[in-house]
């Protein structure tokens, strides 16, 4: 009789199993955290719906004339934000309140009884943040006055928010402060798709102060008018009773400046008085000595050649030039080698494999891209009686524009915020800087047309030049070669 044999799972097996384990699991694990997921949206969003509800009870609580924000227009007895937090989830409730001009008597000047405040609309908006998004529950109702309509005693403020083209802006924020009212007007609204923000019902004041911003977006405000900013433009606004104040803001996308500064394109040497032999890179039956490179004695030809030289802002190559000594029966030629020490054709440079004997030669037609870095090299014939020498070379080359750093400047942009007593415009925007140690600086700024001030430098040369027109969303890269003052 034989023993059954048990056959065991091989390695592979193994694998497959534990690989086939882990996809199932991670599609479980997918799946619940997933329904987790939407379990806490649902209870957030159920808890955001319950905070709404309990605030516009709460409203329809109160006597029509407290229907209002604490600063807001109308006034009334409600906060215009407010943070709770529920089963652990913060909530931030949002109460705007405002006038509304029903259409069914007329709108604005049209109104047949020339009431614009029929009634009061509220919104209350709750918003919650889970997974890094943030939702939110708005529910609006009306608000009917117990009686006839009747006047609030006010004007009405109609804000109007447009872009550079003059179409309308959304979703702006309307920042109105009025220090003077009792209570202290501070109500923050946004436009609507039309880029209008209209608040009947505001108290008559001459101190209504408005800014108006967007993420991304440039600011327009309203002055005050000071001891220096005589006649602000535009100034706080006035409203009248019963009148509609209108008040046109710009704001658009923003726009980059890049500014580069350089100091010019200047000649540098390359230049060996063989005081010793640190830039030389090959000799062959050559000594320095004296401060001369020389032949050696009994030689009868020989060679040296240099280090090469090159500059990281190269812009062309300029001239060779030599003091040399070749008594009769003996002569010196030079030559220019690249990097790699191969002489460069006669194509490149005419007449460099002869040599040259007599200087300066010109360098310019020769390429740098081709040859960024270029060497001097020496051939020697003599004679027991006579030795060649070279008292000193060198190898010119110009390079530059290079980058010029911590350059102070300022820009000042044409539009204005008002008028000194004198007449003198006071610009909206004046931005002192200074380019960083690479010589470059970014800015974000209004669209505006900026011109440059340079403490301290004259302009050589400028693309493109300054002023600066920039329009909304717009980047533009400045670049300048500066002369020091």
């Amino acid at each position: 009789m034989y023993a059954a044999r048990t056959r065991g799972m091989t390695l592979i097996e193994v694998v497959v199993g534990v690989a086939l384990m882990l996809i199932v699991f991670l599609a479980l694990f997918g799946i619940l955290r997933a329904s987790l997921l939407l379990s806490t949206l649902a209870k957030a969003e159920a808890g955001a719906t319950a905070l709404a509800q309990t605030q516009m009870e709460y409203l329809r609580s109160l006597t029509y004339d407290n229907v209002g924000t604490i600063g807001g227009i109308p006034s009334g007895v409600v906060p215009e934000d407010a943070t709770t937090t529920e089963d652990g989830i913060p909530y931030e409730t949002h109460t705007f309140i405002s006038y509304v001009d029903d259409p069914a008597d007329g709108l604005g000047a049209n109104d047949t009884n020339g009431i614009t405040t029929d009634y009061k609309r509220a919104r209350v908006a709750v918003s919650y943040t889970i997974g890094g998004t943030t939702r939110s529950v708005v529910l609006v109702s009306n608000f009917a006055p117990p009686g006839i309509e009747t006047t609030s005693g006010g004007g009405t403020l109609e804000i109007n928010v447009v872009n550079a083209s003059g179409n309308p802006v959304s979703d702006a924020t309307v920042h109105i402060m009025n220090a003077s009212t009792s209570p202290v007007i501070d109500v923050t609204t946004y436009t609507d798709t039309a880029g209008i923000v209209d608040l009947p019902g505001a108290a008559t004041s001459s101190s209504y102060e408005v800014s108006v911003s967007r993420s991304g977006y440039s600011s327009a405000q309203t002055y005050a008018r000071d001891a220096t900013n005589q006649n602000p433009n535009p100034g706080y606004l006035t409203v009248v009773q019963d009148q509609t104040t209108t008040q046109t803001f710009a704001i658009d996308v923003l726009a980059h400046l890049n500014l580069a500064t350089y100091s010019p394109a200047a000649t540098s040497t390359f230049s060996d008085s063989f005081s010793g032999t640190s830039k030389l890179a090959a000799m062959s039956s050559t000594t320095v000595s004296g401060g001369a490179l020389s032949l050696l004695s009994g030689a009868s030809t020989g060679s040296a050649r240099s280090i090469a030289t090159s500059s990281s802002y190269l812009l062309q190559w300029g001239r060779l030039m030599a003091t040399t000594s070749a008594p009769s029966g003996s002569s010196v030629a030079l030559h220019i080698y690249d990097a790699s020490g191969t002489l460069l054709p006669d194509s490149v440079l005419p007449g460099n494999s002869t040599g040259f004997t007599i200087f300066p030669v010109n360098l310019e037609s020769v390429s740098t891209s081709t040859y960024p870095r270029l060497a001097v090299g020496a051939t020697f014939t003599g004679n027991a009686s006579s030795s060649p020498s070279i008292d000193e070379w060198s190898l010119s080359y110009l390079a530059g524009p290079f980058p010029l750093p911590n350059v102070s400047f300022t820009l000042t942009g044409a539009k204005t915020k008002g008028y000194e007593n004198n007449g003198t415009p006071i610009p909206k925007t004046v931005v002192t800087a200074s380019t960083g140690n690479d010589g470059t600086q970014g800015l974000t700024l209004e669209w505006d047309t900026y011109s440059l001030t340079l403490p301290n430098y004259t302009i050589d040369a400028a693309n493109p030049v300054p002023p600066y027109a920039l329009s909304p969303g717009s980047t533009t890269t400045a670049s300048l070669i500066l002369l020091p003052k």
